[in-house]
């Protein structure tokens, strides 16, 4: 289990002591370019600016990303290049959504894809991920807020399909993973806290979670 990482019932907390960094080419096959689907089930414990992941170059030059912000996802689709969507994933709740990025188009799936809206990205994107770069979850560099929250899925999928009907790939745990709601109150004592971030909304405890038996791991899959 990585530093920071706590593993309940649905999937796994990270704290902000969470560090995951991997290159580029364990993640996606050589040659991938950024259009892909993202399938996420996320709960978010903290309000802050921080990335659920980050992809940079060889150069540190940021390729791909997802940001969240209060009210807003930002999309990143090559360096100081984004695009932004008017929702809240800050709120304490479980947000099951799709993220597709196709051409120069990138849009947001979310109640089973019977919503859904389009961003225009207005440049060209970069063809082709840098296989020498790395992927960060979580950051956007180490020196960055990080994100702080349970993640029960985060899938990476090349067909555009998924966007549109992600229900049918989230799994079976995360589509009860309000039911789950991890406690954070009693692990804070045991965590480090940053004093310049905001509270966090109080969730109820998994009485499962007991040591590190229920490990869910976060591996994106193609």
């Amino acid at each position: 289990v990585p530093q920071g990482v706590i593993p309940f019932k649905s999937g796994v907390i990270f704290t902000q002591r969470a560090r995951i960094e991997a290159p580029v080419s364990t993640i996606f096959p050589r040659g991938s370019s950024t259009d892909l689907v993202l399938v996420l089930s996320l709960c978010s414990h903290r309000i802050n600016n921080a990335f659920l992941f980050a992809v940079k170059s060889k150069k540190k030059k940021l390729q791909l990303g997802v940001q969240f912000v209060p009210g807003k996802i930002i999309v990143y689709v090559g360096h100081k290049r984004s695009v932004y969507f008017d929702y809240n994933v800050h709120d304490g709740q479980w947000h099951n959504m799709a993220i597709n990025i196709r051409g120069q188009t990138v849009t947001l799936f979310t109640s089973c894809g019977k919503r859904r809206v389009h961003a225009d990205l207005h440049f060209k994107k970069d063809e082709a991920l840098d296989p020498h770069g790395s992927f960060l979850f979580g950051k956007m560099n180490q020196h960055s807020v990080q994100f702080e929250g349970a993640i029960c899925q985060f899938d990476i999928y090349p067909s555009a399909k998924a966007a549109h009907h992600y229900c049918k790939y989230l799994k079976k745990q995360c589509r009860q993973a309000d039911t789950y709601r991890p406690n954070l109150p009693p692990l804070i004592p045991l965590l480090p806290r940053d004093p310049n971030a905001s509270p966090s909304t109080p969730q109820h405890l998994d009485p499962s979670l007991q040591g590190l038996k229920n490990l869910t791991t976060v591996t994106p899959s193609l």
